[in-house]
């Protein structure tokens, strides 16, 4: 996607209102929230823990729709092609990763929707199997460039976020590890776990139960500070390796959605997150709230498309 399209972000064309829409109050009927993922996960998780909320503070009832398929695109597709005015997409990272790794998108994610709020974020933490010798970010990077392509990672798939945090951790470092995809972050935890592959990133409830059990170690976070349930656990900035990234969660909307609309939405969302209730429940799933309104989140979105680009690039992963 070039990078000169995501401006659209911006442009006034691109938020151009239906005429009922800009006639009267916002929102007018239901709300539909597509998750683009099955029932059940992170992101169906998050979007039914904010739509009570919503829902009172839009004074609408709002529905959750999963529209799973394609890695999240067959949703994200719903989304960007919704025409009503009162359909909205729950994303998270791969929002932006997609559109570096896949040969072929059925939209435009910088020009056909629009960012409403970043909700919050998950840390990504690097953990190894306990047996593994290297016990820092450093020493699994030497570890990999004394024997390329032998220490493995375990990723939830090609071109998914757990690929490309290895991908990038290796071009910082000099580093070539082995990436081992699988069905899902589950099963390759599981393997992590039981010695059959060296390291995965993953997130800090993912790896509670196998750190509990003795079975993993986790050995740098990729955030810019410690994690205060972690302080033990440095970050990678702290030896020396510039990477810090996160699974983020935020809402977009379709560009044909009002601006005034889309500001009244992150006003409400906003106003939700900020509940105790809410803000408790997000930290108990691992998620930092991190609510920021349209302009900052679109900042989070631009640098995250350029980023993934650049690694995905610098890889070679591409995925047809």
């Amino acid at each position: 996607m070039p990078i000169s399209r995501r401006c659209l972000l911006f442009a006034p064309t691109a938020l151009a209102a239906p005429a009922a829409l800009a006639q009267g109050a916002w929102p007018q009927r239901p709300l539909r929230v597509i998750v683009p993922y099955a029932a059940g996960g992170p992101s169906d998780i998050v979007a039914r823990l904010l739509t009570p909320g919503l829902a009172a503070a839009l004074g609408q009832p709002v529905v959750v729709d999963n529209r799973p398929g394609a890695g999240s695109m067959l949703g994200t597709e719903a989304a960007a092609r919704a025409a009503d005015g009162h359909t909205v997409l729950l994303a998270d990272s791969p929002f932006t990763i997609i559109p570096a790794v896949q040969e072929r998108v059925p939209y435009d994610a910088a020009a056909d929707l629009a960012p409403v709020t970043l909700i919050g974020a998950v840390t990504m933490i690097l953990a190894v199997n306990s047996g593994f010798p290297a016990r820092s970010a450093s020493a699994l990077a030497e570890a990999a460039k004394s024997r390329p392509d032998t220490v493995s990672f375990g990723s939830s798939g090609i071109g998914s976020l757990s690929h490309l945090l290895p991908e990038w951790f290796g071009q910082l470092t000099g580093a070539r590890f082995a990436n081992v995809a699988y069905r899902g972050a589950g099963p390759a935890l599981q393997d992590v776990a039981a010695g059959q592959i060296n390291a995965i990133f993953s997130s800090p409830a993912s790896i509670e139960g196998p750190l509990r059990a003795g079975q993993v170690t986790p050995i740098a976070v990729a955030a810019p500070q410690r994690l205060p349930a972690m302080s033990e656990v440095p970050t990678l900035l702290e030896g020396g390796i510039d990477l810090i990234a996160d699974n983020w969660f935020g809402v977009l909307a379709p560009a044909s959605v009002p601006v005034e609309a889309r500001a009244r939405l992150a006003a409400a969302l906003s106003e939700v997150i900020a509940s105790e209730d809410v803000r408790a429940r997000l930290t108990t799933l691992g998620l930092e709230p991190r609510p920021a309104g349209p302009e900052a989140f679109a900042r989070v979105l631009d640098a995250e498309f350029r980023r993934w680009a650049s690694v995905a690039r610098a890889a070679g992963v591409s995925v047809r």
